[in-house]
């Protein structure tokens, strides 16, 4: 992995009072442009892992595909900087149907689309299943093991998705965590997982973007190491999503949803 996910850089600590010559290993971000039969859709600012994963779970979450089951075929080009996603249809994109473009609040720049066909996809979620309490650190220390280029770099966000019994299905890194949650829903639509019983569970902090996106895949469970905001809250509460927050050792903050969470 070293070389391809991070690099070396002769830096200077400060410490004991004075600076020290060391060696540190820093996150590799790389831009990748997503494009969709020929065209253009955005470039992104991403962690170069889990590219067709990333492409698949952005396409569906923000209203472009229908289903993973839609895409034929990835292309890459020479340097891999540029990824052409391709479809059944091989339709264009249409964008004016897409709605407002707005700034995100992920981790530097980046923007969602607000878009109808996603708001669309939103709908109040159905009672259950239940989930043991114990499971959620359970599957949060498991992420946090799988956090290889964090314990090297301290330079990414993790996403993860577990089942009630306490399995890591799958786990990834990004320096963005909308990247990483979208890399875990295009892993999931790629192998074909349903995610009404899983659990997504993330590094970062949980706004109302990073709760959308649960809700368009209709997983009903949330949980993160890290705050949500209030409209992440509010948004939550509003289609009955379980959310939980700062999930530390043997403590975690319940903000809605209970019934779906067994003590």
């Amino acid at each position: 992995m070293e070389g391809s996910l991070w690099k070396h850089f002769n830096i200077k600590k400060f410490k004991k009072g004075s600076l020290h010559p060391e060696e540190d290993s820093v996150v590799i971000e790389n831009p990748l442009t997503i494009m969709l039969n020929g065209f253009e859709i955005l470039t992104l600012q991403i962690t170069p892992q889990y590219q067709e994963e990333l492409a698949t779970g952005f396409l569906f979450g923000e209203g472009f595909i229908e289903s993973a089951k839609e895409i034929t075929h990835f292309k890459f080009n020479s340097d891999l900087s540029v990824i052409d996603v391709e479809t059944k249809n091989e339709k264009k994109p249409d964008l004016s149907r897409m709605g407002k473009r707005v700034m995100s609040s992920g981790c530097g720049r980046g923007f969602s689309f607000s878009s109808k066909r996603q708001r669309e996809k939103i709908n109040t979620l159905p009672p259950g299943p239940i989930f043991p309490a114990k499971i959620f650190f359970e599957l949060m220390g498991l992420m946090e093991k799988e956090g290889e280029v964090f314990s090297k770099t301290g330079g990414t966000h993790s996403a993860a998705l577990g089942d009630k019994s306490g399995n890591l299905l799958f786990a990834c890194e990004d320096i963005g965590r909308h990247n990483a949650v979208d890399k875990v829903f295009g892993w999931a639509g790629k192998n074909g997982f349903p995610l009404e019983d899983k659990v997504l569970v993330c590094s970062g902090r949980i706004s109302s973007e990073m709760v959308t996106k649960a809700l368009v895949n209709k997983v009903r469970v949330v949980v993160s190491r890290s705050a949500p905001t209030s409209q992440g809250v509010e948004r939550a509460r509003e289609f009955n999503l379980t959310l939980i927050g700062f999930c530390r050792g043997p403590r975690f903050n319940l903000y809605t949803g209970e019934e779906r969470v067994k003590p």
